[in-house]
């Protein structure tokens, strides 16, 4: 006798059971296609939640004005933890110390008073914004990786196109091509115990038969844990003698890493890392921060090895800090701030920024650094040279490039 949805419902299936532990259900069918293609690198976006202070992490040594703002949180050039020198006027943050060699080798480039244009100051407001990369506000409720992933002209089916590891499935992954949310490897099964599973896999493939979306996502929610299940996943293992920090943030990573070592197609990929609302006592609390950050990444680039020639990571935050410290040793919301560009495709060693200064004329909002670099110049030379991109007109609709700063080389 064939089973109908109604009486599987009845029966307390669907009704009382959640079918998967990771959040997905999947648009594409299959799997397959290397990470990374001959026109196109994979992206990892890293966001930095709640506001990161660019001031501290990549300190203007140069200009004086600094620290005269900072005068107790301000990054030294000498002394205890004194800032690491870049070009003999910028320095980075000495918690970043596992970071500074990429910058040496030339795989990692700073951009300095970069950021979201947007007035506000609002945390859920200005990730809101920037991840649609929606300045104008307008009825756009895509991510930008979201529109970009579906006007991509690559041939790319793979249900793991747009992945979103975490808590959470970022915004910017948004679009008509569905994300996959993942936790963990381990955990992206249906969550029944172990004897049942392919009993249930086989009556929702029945049950979810027909052309609807719902069956599809169902149909193809199925074959890729099938595909997935298939890969001895405990037998990957990170390369070149990287490790992980034992963070949630290092977690996440070493599972990106996992995944895109088993060649799924991943094409974007979005971690978060929270923990950057420094108010108070930030010196004491942004060093921990910064050096999970930086030895993860370095951890990841470590890992992926030559990989990393076709991977581009970058990161961003909704606003900078404000450039004086409030009375409690930490920084208010601000403006301008810093964003990372990491791979073998950056044009690195160097900090880009066309530096508006700090003296009180040029600070906005009454005390906030300018930014003289929106990040979507970022983003849209990222995905011109590295992302086989030609129309950026599908990815930001309200939003002109205004020229390009060479920090992303072209491919081929």
């Amino acid at each position: 006798m064939s089973i109908t949805r109604r009486r599987f419902i009845q029966a307390g299936g669907l009704a009382t059971l959640p079918l998967l532990n990771s959040r997905v259900l999947l648009a594409a069918d299959g799997l397959g296609g290397a990470s990374g293609t001959d026109n196109q690198d994979l992206i990892v976006c890293v966001f930095q939640r709640g506001g990161a202070d660019g001031l501290n992490i990549i300190p203007p040594l140069f200009d004086g004005r600094y620290f005269d703002l900072r005068p107790d949180i301000a990054i030294r050039e000498s002394g205890d933890d004194a800032a690491l020198d870049l070009d003999g006027n910028y320095g980075m943050h000495p918690a970043m110390a596992s970071l500074k060699p990429f910058f040496d080798a030339g795989q990692l480039a700073v951009i300095h008073a970069a950021g979201l244009t947007h007035e506000t100051h609002s945390h859920f407001d200005a990730q809101d914004i920037m991840e649609r990369a929606d300045v104008a506000e307008e009825d756009i409720f895509s991510g930008w990786l979201g529109r970009y992933v579906a006007a991509a002209t690559e041939n790319n089916d793979s249900a793991f196109r747009a992945v979103g590891i975490g808590g959470a499935i970022q915004r910017s992954l948004q679009g008509m091509v569905t994300p996959v949310g993942l936790q963990s490897i381990g955990s992206f099964a249906l969550n029944v115990p172990g004897e049942k599973n392919t009993e249930l896999q086989a009556l929702l493939g029945q049950l979810y038969a027909d052309d609807s979306l719902l069956d599809l996502q169902v149909r193809q929610a199925l074959s890729s844990i099938d595909s997935l299940a298939g890969i001895d996943t405990d037998a990957i293992q990170p390369d070149n003698g990287a490790v992980y920090p034992g963070s949630e943030f290092g977690n996440e990573f070493s599972e990106l890493a996992t995944l895109i070592k088993t060649d799924v197609g991943v094409q974007v990929a979005c971690v978060d890392i929270g923990g950057w609302d420094h108010h108070d006592n930030e010196n004491q609390r942004l060093p921990a921060v910064l050096s999970d950050f930086s030895d993860t990444l370095n951890a990841f680039m470590t890992d992926m090895g030559e990989r990393m020639d076709n991977i581009t990571i970058v990161t961003m935050s909704e606003f900078g800090r404000r450039a004086f410290e409030n009375a409690s040793g930490g920084t208010d919301h601000g403006h301008g701030n810093v964003m990372l560009a990491m791979g073998g495709g950056v044009n690195g060693g160097r900090v880009y920024a066309d530096w508006p200064g700090l003296q009180d004329s040029d600070l906005v909002f009454n005390g906030d650094l300018a930014i003289t670099t929106d990040y979507r110049d970022v983003l849209s030379e990222l995905l011109l040279n590295r992302a086989g991109v030609s129309d950026l007109s599908a990815v930001f609709p309200d939003y002109q490039l205004g020229g390009e700063q060479g920090i992303f080389l072209p491919r081929g």
